[in-house]
């Protein structure tokens, strides 16, 4: 039964970009013959679009990497390092994950505003660069670490940043790989907050920008179409060169015994 349904599926899912792909091969004025790539050329030859690209790059990419980086070496002292206050730290932390963004947004939109950075890309950058919930993540994920490992490292003389370096960050692989590709994701199709901050057009990433391509090019389905297709595919390709690694990671555990 599954064999049925299982191809089944992925046609259903796959539909809409099929659909995408026809109508973004559609060439100028009518006609039969197909022009995919000449209408994907002919958005990064004119216009904007090659600039909210390149700034959907820089946001995502880099929210994505600070988020694991700080995320991960809050969420692993949480989980491995002993200090007071660490339960009150943890429940604040898991706390906020109550919180609606849209209710946080005005505080940190001030604050953005009195720091001076709108219309830069701190302003897009720093307010995501680590979420609650990496933090949770990575937390919940390190303490199931080896403590043997652990133990065995500061018994010959490694500090609480090397033991986290060589040692932890190999282990927590599935967590931050899981957390970059969400976060990546998230970023990739974040629209609300850098319509906010960023008033100039230079700073827009994709969805800000295809959102004021129409006024740009006119209705012109083809070309709406294929930037949205244009824009599926980073997530697709960082997904499929990604995906090996995450399920590798998967596997590493603990010390045999």
């Amino acid at each position: 039964m599954s064999r049925v349904l299982l191809p089944l599926v992925v046609a259903v899912m796959l539909l809409p970009v099929g659909v995408m792909a026809v109508v973004a091969s559609a060439p100028e004025g009518g006609g039969a013959e197909f022009s995919l790539f000449a209408n994907v050329a002919e958005m990064f030859a004119g216009g904007d679009f090659p600039v909210y690209f390149r700034n959907s790059l820089i946001l995502s990419f880099g929210i994505g990497l600070l988020d694991v980086l700080f995320a991960g070496a809050s969420g692993y002292a949480l989980a491995r390092l002993r200090f007071r206050g660490r339960k009150v730290l943890f429940v604040l932390v898991v706390g906020t994950l109550a919180l609606s963004p849209t209710v946080v947004m005005v505080p940190v939109y001030v604050i953005v505003h009195q720091l001076g950075w709108i219309d830069t890309y701190q302003g897009m950058i720093v307010p995501s660069m680590i979420s609650a919930f990496g933090v949770f993540l990575v937390r919940q994920f390190a303490l199931g670490l080896p403590e043997e490992l652990l133990l065995a490292a500061r018994v010959d003389g490694a500090g609480e940043f090397r033991i986290f370096a060589t040692i932890a960050v190999p282990l927590l692989r599935p967590a931050l790989l899981t957390l970059f590709l969400l976060q990546f994701l998230t970023q990739w199709d974040n629209l609300l907050w850098p319509l906010l901050v960023a008033n100039d057009p230079a700073l827009w990433p994709l969805p800000v920008g295809i959102s004021q391509l129409q006024t740009e090019i006119g209705y012109d389905i083809r070309l709406m179409t294929t930037a949205a297709l244009v824009t599926a595919v980073p997530p697709i390709v960082l997904m499929f060169f990604l995906q090996r690694y995450y399920v590798a990671g998967l596997t590493l555990g603990g010390v045999k015994k």
